[in-house]
């Protein structure tokens, strides 16, 4: 099992209103692909609640049953589609690939 987690940063906005709309429209792009990409096992989106320098503003965890699972999804266009939204608006992106 591959566990996928990504971290983003957004970019700044005009109000926290404004970020989060956003982050809420993000949200629900994302928590959409379970249902169009089968190699998705698992998939948990969330949107911080704690200000502080060091913390980021939205994390996706999410689970496959293989690195060519996650490669198919990572290529497939709804999630191409996706992450482009998301690059729009994001300023920072980290992740982490692990074995569980």
């Amino acid at each position: 099992m591959i566990q996928h987690v990504v971290m983003f940063k957004m970019r700044a906005f005009n109000s926290k209103d404004e970020k989060l709309e956003i982050l809420n429209t993000i949200k629900s792009a994302l928590e959409l692909l379970p249902s169009k990409i089968k190699q998705i096992k698992s998939f948990d989106v969330g949107i911080n609640i704690i200000e502080s320098d060091r913390a980021f503003d939205l994390v996706l965890i999410s689970t496959f049953n293989s690195i060519e699972d996650l490669k198919i999804y990572s290529d497939n266009t709804e999630h191409q589609i996706v992450a482009k939204l998301i690059r729009t608006y994001s300023e920072k992106t980290f992740s982490v690939d692990c074995e569980k």
